[in-house]
């Protein structure tokens, strides 16, 4: 039985040294965002450029994610990690030495939270595609949430320290005490053994990478649902950053050590909605009943927000908010690293965090303007009726298939047996496959045909069609393109054990006398671009290593 503990996963040594750093990471993290946000007080800043701390801090994930998430499956992340954890300790340093030079203003901080934004929105994917490297699945669950803990331990401590501190040591030092923060975790992940090996063999280069990174979210259906309800969520739980410097700084006055305590209590419900609430919920409703659970929290905690101003009330509202971010937040993430095959997990997961804090960097930018036009109040009941709308369309669109995912790897053989092998970047390859489908069967061979087609678009095809002869009805004829034929042998070792499952339904349709017959032909032909270049295809430059008929093909009347 999967163990529901909170704690579980931290069993693991790896995953426990990889943590603690994370959490050390993430404290200096938040305490930069706090110091931040006085800074911008501190320089009379308006209500919008206040807003636009979450947006500068949230667009480099929009922007930097994709590519970094296809990086971190082709470089060892370990070193992707460091280089990060440094960049941003640079930046932290470059912010230090304009405070001490009082050349800083509302514009150059903007710049500089950015810039450190891009050092976390490179090193994110890693971090989350490092988890499944070093967790079993049984500790996956866990791992996710204490990840989730993780994030509210740092947001409790590095507000609180910094509300604290700032007074003490004033902006410059806080600011130089974190960049030497940085490097000191820096050094602590690289004690660590590289977390995976890359084989060499097959492996794709980073535009390659990127390219099938968008062609598997466009054609993976479980994905795009769960791609949709993180940019739901991400856009009405953006209204908590966006909008709560704005009420405790320019609305209630708050001092620097009161800001800091409404900072840590969202922290304090996302900790409680880690460790309380969602074991206890997991063991009791689905996933998706979670998520409709926080949505509903979230739009509770946003109007009430509208017609409070106590210091006690807002710490409140923002520690339910907290709570639901732990709980959307955690089931989506879980549900998303349960249906990603390992060959493309980070780049997945870029895709979650870009989508996520894209959504957060445009409803940054929607709340703050609304502030600026509309006001605070009305502003916050329109994110309330959001988050309702954003309620029912989770009952449309649930994410319970998750839990039964099978997405370990189950490579298909076709026992190709060629007399003549390409090389690995001779292409474009045509593979065929001829069905013989008995007239009782062909509606359900029809229907799991649209999902073998599927799964061979997401893992590296492109045009791919199902015909029926005119002249023998029941004779089916599956034909797709692979830019390579090293792709081409990718696109088999990454099938899963849900698509191997699909294509064997599908194959033992067949009633002929022998097996579907398999066919393999590699163009001569030149080929610059492919048809749909950008998101299925590729460029290419260099015509066939093989001395060849204008086609070759080879037949193969086997597979499994």
């Amino acid at each position: 039985m999967r163990s529901t503990s909170t704690w579980f996963a931290l069993r693991n040594p790896v995953f426990c040294r990889v943590w603690f750093a994370s959490l050390l990471a993430g404290t200096v993290v938040s305490a930069q965002d706090m110091t931040a946000a006085w800074l911008m007080h501190d320089l009379n800043a308006s209500p919008l450029f206040l807003s636009l701390l979450a947006t500068a801090s949230s667009a480099p994930f929009f922007l930097f994610t994709l590519p970094a998430g296809a990086i971190a499956d082709i470089v060892n992340r370990r070193l992707v990690i460091v280089s990060a954890i440094l960049w941003q300790g640079a930046c932290a340093a470059l912010l230090a030495l304009g405070a001490w030079t009082s050349l800083v203003n509302a514009r150059s901080l903007l710049a500089c939270i950015f810039a450190l934004g891009i050092g976390l929105a490179l090193g994110a994917p890693a971090w989350g595609a490092v988890v499944p490297d070093v967790v079993g699945n049984d500790e996956l669950p866990s791992a996710v949430t204490l990840g989730g803990v993780q994030i509210n331990l740092s947001g409790i401590v590095g507000p609180s320290l910094g509300g604290l501190l700032l007074p003490l040591l004033q902006a410059e030092l806080l600011i130089s005490l974190n960049a030497v923060a940085f490097v000191i975790v820096a050094l602590v992940m690289l004690q660590l053994r590289p977390f995976k090996e890359h084989p060499t063999e097959l492996r794709e280069n980073v535009t390659e990478s990127f390219i099938s990174s968008l062609r598997y979210a466009r054609n993976s259906r479980r994905m795009k649902i769960i791609l949709f309800r993180n940019i739901i969520f991400s856009l009405v739980i953006s209204i908590v950053p966006a909008l709560l410097p704005v009420i405790a700084l320019k609305e209630m006055e708050c001092s620097a050590t009161q800001l800091g305590l409404v900072f840590t209590s969202v922290a304090v419900g996302s900790l409680a909605g880690a460790v309380i609430a969602l074991p206890y919920l997991r063991r009791r409703i689905s996933a998706n009943a979670i998520t409709s659970i926080a949505m509903a929290i979230v739009a509770v905690a946003v109007l009430a927000m509208a017609f409070i101003r106590q210091v006690p009330a807002l710490m409140a509202c923002a520690a339910l908010a907290g709570l639901a971010w732990a709980l959307a937040g955690s089931e989506i993430w879980v549900a998303g690293q349960r249906v990603m095959p390992a060959w493309v997990r980070g780049r997945m997961s870029a895709f979650l965090i870009m989508l996520g804090q894209g959504s957060m960097a445009v409803g940054a930018v929607f709340w703050g303007m609304g502030v600026a036009h509309a006001g605070l109040n009305v502003t916050l009941a329109a994110a309330a009726a959001i988050a309702l709308v954003g309620l029912a369309l989770g009952h449309r669109f649930s994410i319970n298939f998750a839990a039964e995912a099978s997405v370990e790897e189950a490579p298909l053989d076709h026992l190709h047996g060629l007399s003549m092998v390409p090389k690995p970047d001779d292409g474009p390859i045509r593979i065929t496959i001829e069905y013989v489908i008995a007239n009782d069967h062909r509606e359900r061979f029809r229907v799991l045909m649209q999902e073998v087609q599927a799964t061979f678009r997401r893992n590296g095809a492109f045009q791919c069609g199902l015909d029926e002869s005119l002249d023998q009805p029941g004779l089916f004829h599956l034909e797709y393109q692979v830019s390579t034929w090293a792709e081409h042998l990718r696109q088999n070792s990454r099938m899963t054990i849900d698509e191997s499952r699909v294509f064997s339904m599908a194959w033992n349709l067949h009633s002929g006398d022998s097996p579907p017959i398999v066919r393999h032909f590699l163009s001569t032909q030149r080929f610059m671009q492919l048809p749909g270049f950008g998101i299925s295809g590729r460029t290419f430059a260099d015509t066939s290593s093989l001395s060849s008929p204008n086609l070759i093909a080879i037949s193969s009347a086997s597979a499994s």
